[in-house]
């Protein structure tokens, strides 16, 4: 990228918060479960790391669900091979959120293959969906969080997609937010989420954000080159966030519960 094209995209991250920060309202903080969805291990961090260590501060419980093994995050690596990436990705994560103060017993993988999702159909779908739905009927969240379906990349809005169906088939109804992740790279993303919300509600991190950068630092293999490679596989724009001093949700609605024993077709 040309460091032109670096420049508006700092300019246009600019105006977005500020946009963001003048149409939204305070985050009106639930009590109760709270579920975290990840399609990989840090976008939980990137999301709502400070929401995340705000609640466990507060003592309220807060489940983190990764969808993905994270193996994909450096194809064509030279020594780090996706089995290897499965294993070191599942330690970040655990250190991470142990930073945040999550349970290791509230921290849960679905290992579905990194990269999959967008393609994923029939039987094992569905099969990810049960294991969603089950999550909504065994921990009767108050409150979920899961990427913004406008994100900017396939797995995510996959993620939002098998979410959503999981929880039309679960009788439970707990408020739903959005948390943007590659829309600060794709910053027009943001703007579409805005439109298609009617409000942002933002969440001051306080003295949580120092928290959250030491959490983020704690996936190296994200934020830091991996030798031979010099570059990140996390773009700067993504780090960044780490120093925002609010975190930005989107409410998501859903229909309204169905008939006991009427099961809703799944969208494949």
């Amino acid at each position: 990228m040309t460091q032109a094209k670096r420049c508006l995209r700092h300019i246009a991250i600019r105006l977005c918060r500020g946009l963001l920060r003048l149409c939204g309202r305070r985050y009106p903080s639930a009590d109760g479960v709270t579920i975290v969805f990840a399609p990989h291990q840090d976008d939980e961090t990137i999301g709502c790391g400070g929401l995340i260590a705000r609640k466990r501060h507060e003592g309220l419980p807060v489940h983190i669900v990764f969808i993905t093994d994270g193996g994909s995050s450096h194809p064509g690596h030279p020594e780090l091979t996706p089995a290897s990436l499965v294993s070191l990705r599942r330690t970040e994560a655990f250190k991470a959120l142990t930073v945040l103060g999550v349970e290791s017993s509230a921290i849960h993988f679905l290992n579905e293959r990194d990269g999959s999702l967008n393609s994923l159909g029939g039987p094992r779908r569905v099969a990810l969906v049960e294991k969603l739905t089950a999550f909504f009927d065994d921990l009767q969240p108050d409150e979920i969080f899961l990427p913004c379906h406008r994100d900017g990349s396939d797995e995510h809005t996959a993620t939002f997609t098998c979410i959503r169906d999981a929880m039309l088939r679960s009788q439970s109804r707990p408020i739903v937010w959005q948390y943007p992740v590659w829309a600060w790279w794709k910053p027009h993303f943001l703007l579409e989420n805005l439109l298609s919300s009617g409000a942002s509600h933002r969440l001051p991190l306080e003295d949580f954000q120092p928290v959250k950068s030491r959490a983020l630092a704690c996936y190296r293999s994200q934020v830091q080159p991996t030798p031979p490679w010099r570059h990140c596989i996390l773009p700067c724009e993504l780090q960044a966030t780490r120093d925002f001093p609010e975190e930005y949700f989107f409410r998501f609605t859903l229909p309204a519960p169905v008939k006991s024993g009427v099961p809703v077709p799944l969208v494949i």
